[in-house]
């Protein structure tokens, strides 16, 4: 064996770090684990940038509106040149974004189109505040780019939008008839759409999902009616009207399967609108006949067991490089009296019953912010918290542990370990934001907040970082403490903390829904917030029981939520969004 500051042996590794020594003892079998799911995360990585490899994609374009917002864009087309290109404007939902219409926008361009998704004001990262009747502007500044474009045909153009991207799509193709083919899913279609003919088509295909919570087939019957001249009650889903010759095609297409936001990512809705559009233009030679969107999913799958995996795996050394700490600097809230079993059944119900109270008292900071829809979800998971931190005053009491001295507990500590704290929750944060960005954010979901956003990023961070403290010191500092080590309890604990979260936002979207007589929020946010909690109960499990203290992991999934919640929040008042409940 060779001595120098960084000794290594068959089966550990030890680094030096500036005059002191943080001894990392890492197995070989560890380390290959690292270098191998950093292999898995990479390769999927790279797979996912190039499928298909017939097309390019030109990310974070931008286009200045006729009333001065900046609208971003992204453009896919097939790589071979030419001329008299078709392309395809692609419209997302509220609450939605250009990212997760990027399946739409794939599967579009490997069959020759220029296939063009953006973000709608105040959206993902375009500018400007949330004006519905301004929302074809947005269009009409996309169309500006098409029009630059010599090798486009401006005159043979299609629109796809999906639910509030339907609305601006309606209102272009009446008044352009550049437009051949409008495709709406999830959106609804008004009786007084241009009847489309030989000269000046129009094709017209509308997809719902069966268990839709904002559209019913008969309101899309009633809008298909005029068009195909039948009585609302007599036209057949799944059947075509009209024809593509004739330029008067009509069909609504009804999915048995899924619901109103899984539909950005249905199969079966995006199958269908390309081969609507493309039967529409019979003239483009797609560049792949091949169907991505199964493929591109498994390489997603490839990518987050890659990334989680690195993610894991690599905590435990980091957090022995950066902490140096010992067992018993672990941050605990011992409860003498209280059985782990009684403690979960007053988590749920102090979280659940108090939730309202908490709620209430967050609405005058949701009144006054922006980003509504961010907003919307920190009182929801300050509601949450709040129940919380009255159960953790009950227990503290009966250990003679006020709330404040329960609270101050994992900040109770030196200076230099408080910062190691924070800088491993930093760079923790970093990687897992990195990770979850290049797999779901960049091809899914979308995580970068517009500019304008971005001001109001660390205030929602601050909001999120003490509601997942409090959340910490019980699921942590009390359960995980109490259930104990190894790998049984750790997934015991996961699952029991991705319990509370799913319970209390099931239970609260719920009656939401009930209230307002409509299961939209119900059925749009719990699709998405159950793989963020179910990452986040694992991922948070494993934090503290690395670091020993609730504050890296806070940092983590502050930053993570805040980064997602901003981006899919569009620019829009509280006491907007709070009014619109009445209506």
């Amino acid at each position: 064996m060779v001595k120098s500051n960084n000794i290594t042996t068959n089966f550990s590794k030890t680094i030096v770090y500036g005059t002191k020594m943080n001894r990392i003892e890492i197995s070989k079998k560890h380390l290959v684990l690292i270098f191998l799911f950093l292999l898995i995360f990479i390769v999927g990585t790279i797979l996912i940038f190039i499928t298909p490899t017939s097309i390019k994609i030109i990310y974070g374009r931008s286009v200045k509106t006729s009333d001065g917002e900046t609208i971003s864009f992204n453009v896919l087309e097939p790589k071979r040149g030419g001329s008299n290109k078709k392309a395809v404007i692609i419209g997302h939902g509220i609450m939605s974004n250009k990212e997760m219409m990027k399946g739409y926008a794939i599967e579009l361009a490997a069959a020759g189109f220029v296939a063009i998704p953006f973000d709608f004001r105040g959206h993902g990262q375009s500018s400007g505040e949330l004006d519905r009747d301004r929302l074809i502007n947005d269009v009409q500044a996309i169309l500006s780019y098409v029009n630059s474009r010599a090798d486009i045909n401006s005159s043979a153009l299609g629109y796809l939008g999906f639910s509030m991207g339907g609305f601006p799509g309606i209102e272009i193709v009446n008044q352009s008839t550049n437009f051949k083919c409008f495709v709406g899913a999830g959106t609804r279609l008004p009786t007084n759409v241009r009847l489309g003919n030989y000269s000046e088509p129009l094709n017209i295909l509308m997809i719902l999902g069966r268990y839709d919570e904002v559209i019913t087939i008969e309101e899309l019957k009633e809008g298909l009616s005029d068009r195909v001249g039948l009585p609302s009650a007599d036209i057949d889903v799944n059947k075509l009207y009209g024809s593509f010759q004739d330029g008067n095609a009509s069909m609504i297409y009804l999915d048995d399967t899924t619901n109103h936001v899984l539909g950005i990512w249905d199969p079966d809705f995006i199958r269908e609108a390309r081969n609507f559009i493309m039967n529409t233009f019979p003239n483009v030679k797609a560049v792949d006949e091949n169907f991505f969107v199964n493929i591109r999913f498994l390489i997603l799958v490839l990518q987050i067991i890659g990334g989680i995996g690195f993610f894991f795996l690599i905590t435990s050394p980091l957090s022995k490089f950066i902490l140096n700490s010992k067992q018993n600097d672990r941050v605990t809230i011992e409860l003498e009296n209280e059985s782990v079993n009684t403690t979960i059944i007053k988590t749920i119900s102090y979280s659940i019953v108090l939730g309202i109270p908490g709620v209430i008292i967050f609405i005058p900071i949701l009144m006054v912010l922006p980003l509504a829809i961010a907003g919307f979800v920190s009182a929801l998971l300050f509601g949450q918290m709040f129940g919380i931190l009255i159960l953790l005053c009950r227990l503290g009491k009966k250990e003679n542990l006020t709330l404040l001295n329960i609270i101050k507990k994992p900040f109770n500590t030196s200076k230099e370990k408080l910062v190691k704290q924070i800088f491993l929750g930093a760079i923790l944060a970093v990687i897992y934001y990195v990770i979850l960005y290049l797999s779901i954010g960049l091809n899914y979901l979308g995580m970068v907040p517009a500019l304008m956003k971005m001001l109001w990023v660390p205030i929602y961070f601050m909001i999120f970082f003490f509601i997942f403290i409090i959340l910490g010191l019980l699921f942590h500092s009390v359960l995980q403490n109490k259930v104990g080590s190894g790998l049984r309890n750790f997934i015991k604990v996961s699952l029991m903390i991705f319990g509370f979260f799913f319970l209390y936002m099931f239970s609260y979207l719920f009656i939401l829904a009930i209230i307002m007589n409509s299961f939209f929020y119900f059925g749009s946010f719990l699709p998405i917030a159950i793989p963020i909690f179910l990452l986040t109960a694992f991922s948070s499990t494993l934090i503290y029981q690395k670091s020993g203290n609730v504050i890296a992991g806070a940092i983590v999934h502050s930053l993570f939520l805040t980064l997602v919640i901003c981006t899919l929040s569009p620019y829009q008042n509280g006491l907007s969004f709070i009014l619109g409940f009445f209506h």
